[in-house]
């Protein structure tokens, strides 16, 4: 098994830099090495490259908040938590105001300056070998582009920091002037550089991160790449990213989809369809991983566990809309898609499923037509949620081949397109309907786009980007109203999140967006 990034041993070189007017004011935290007294060796560098892969576990992105922001906005699941932050995010009615709203932006910031630091720092250690410098700013160059692809896909206006702060003004970046187009042309900066610096995978390579899973890959520059064209509209150029993924030989379709969905550390290694994720374990650690500089302490849990799970706190539940969705088809065996089973926890008899978090169904006192999360959750054996372990996938080969298709479609290639459609629905061993597709329109062919993006994506962050790039909530409100009454409150000012507004009062030279 190949060796994965300890995040926990990383940010012993999370730097901290200061600015006085005075000296007297500088102080030195002997705890904290400063930029000037790190980046001294290879190790170094490596750290604080590994630093900025330290922030993806943490409540800010994936561990929590991130999946939140964008299932709670789909119209795959509804929250019913008593936490009004997760309400008024998922009913879009959350205020500016409501401090919780730091939480992603001050994040995703953090990172931003830890990928900056590195991109200046370790271009100067000297011992440093050449490839490996490469590869290490390669992958510094994708992460600060990720963070900038979330946040201006979720709150738009977003200032764009390139560099660490050197004076008083620094600390203080305007958005006045900032669109998402402009943000979009420096996630594809970013990337272009990323792509020319990354390696296929690190099987081959000579150095600390030799045979080390979970490091950003070329793979993974090309296939964020092409998402960012593809939310663009420009399906041309984001064709060619997709296919160099898919024609690298690189990654396939795991033969059993629930493998995709497992804590155990050998299954999900040996995934031939992972691209890139955020690796969590189920270390019972004493620390939680809610953010802050991690430590050896520091566990690494998958937080979305008990948010999504009926056995713990139960924020949210499937719609129905999701649920019949989900049971639509059936498989060449007369059986629900296994992706459903994966899916969604319910009372299933005749194909086996009668049990929940390890007890009878009944047992667990659910009714009969109950059904719950249970993706990313722990309802299949009962294991401790605060010990969850399932790796977040943020780029996986299934949403590839689907996005590849999608730029088929919409540039005249409809019959390529089905192709790559039913290669993703016979790993779920349904019907081949690869010529019947082929003969569609394009606008029959999106509408089953539509239906097999939920069925292999379902609850893994998608779904509200594609309801937005698809025009869903200007020319199908009504249909998201039926399937998901919070879209009652939808109003087109909140397609975006508001900028936090602790930060608008922090910096006056931000400005907010429609959503303030």
């Amino acid at each position: 098994m190949k060796n994965r990034i300890l995040y926990i041993l990383l940010a012993v070189g999370v730097l901290s830099g200061s600015f006085a007017c005075d000296d007297q004011l500088d102080i030195v935290d002997p705890n904290r090495l400063s930029s000037a007294q790190f980046y001294a060796n290879t190790d170094q560098a490596v750290a604080a490259v590994d630093a900025i892969y330290s922030t993806l576990i943490t409540d800010a992105w994936y561990q929590r908040m991130s999946p939140v922001y964008n299932d709670g906005r789909g119209d795959e699941v509804a929250s019913r938590s008593p936490w009004v932050f997760y309400t008024g995010i998922s009913s879009f009615t959350i205020p500016p105001t409501i401090g919780d709203l730091d939480i992603f932006w001050h994040g995703h910031y953090i990172l931003i300056s830890r990928a900056n630091q590195a991109l200046e720092n370790v271009p100067n250690v000297e011992e440093l070998d050449s490839d490996l410098r490469d590869r290490l700013l390669g992958q510094a160059y994708f992460l600060r582009a990720l963070a900038y692809f979330k946040l201006t896909n979720t709150h738009e206006k977003v200032p764009i920091v390139l560099s660490t702060p050197q004076g008083g003004d620094d600390f203080y970046p305007t958005n006045e002037d900032v669109t998402r187009e402009d943000v979009y042309a420096q996630v594809k900066d970013d990337l272009r550089n990323a792509i020319s610096r990354l390696p296929l995978n690190y099987d081959n390579v000579s150095g600390p991160d030799a045979g080390q899973e979970g490091r950003v890959t070329l793979g993974a520059a090309n296939s964020l790449l092409g998402m960012v064209y593809l939310y663009e509209g420009n399906y041309d150029e984001a064709l060619p990213y997709f296919r160099t993924v898919i024609e690298s030989g690189e990654y396939s379709l795991a033969d059993n989809y629930a493998d995709l969905f497992t804590q155990d550390p050998g299954i999900e290694a040996a995934n031939p369809g992972k691209i890139f994720w955020a690796d969590f374990t189920t270390s019972a650690a004493a620390e939680f991983n809610w953010g802050g500089d991690p430590n050896v302490n520091w566990r690494q849990f998958l937080a979305l566990s008990p948010t999504y799970s009926v056995g713990d706190f139960f924020d949210f539940f499937p719609t129905a809309f999701l649920y019949e969705e989900m049971r639509q088809e059936r498989t060449v065996d007369g059986n629900l898609d296994p992706r459903y089973h994966a899916t969604i926890l319910s009372y299933e008899p005749d194909e086996g499923y009668t049990t929940a978090f390890g007890q009878d169904w009944f047992e667990r006192g659910f009714t009969e037509d109950a059904y719950f999360i249970k993706k990313y959750t722990t309802a299949a054996d009962g294991s401790d949620a605060f010990t969850s372990g399932f790796d977040y996938h943020v780029i996986r080969y299934a949403d590839v081949l689907l996005m590849y298709a999608e730029c088929l479609a919409n540039t005249g290639n409809v019959s390529e397109a089905a192709g790559y459609v039913q290669q993703v629905r016979d790993r779920a061993n349904l019907p081949d309907r690869e010529g019947e597709f082929a003969a569609y329109s394009l606008e029959a062919f999106m509408e089953q786009l539509k239906h097999e993006r939920v069925m292999e994506l379902a609850i893994e962050g998608k779904r509200w980007e594609d309801i937005r790039r698809w025009g869903m909530l200007s020319n199908e409100l009504s249909v998201l109203q039926s399937h998901d009454a919070e879209f009652d409150t939808y109003t087109p000012d909140r397609i975006v999140l508001p900028i936090p507004q602790p930060e608008l009062d922090r910096n006056q030279n931000l400005v907010g967006n429609s959503a303030n």
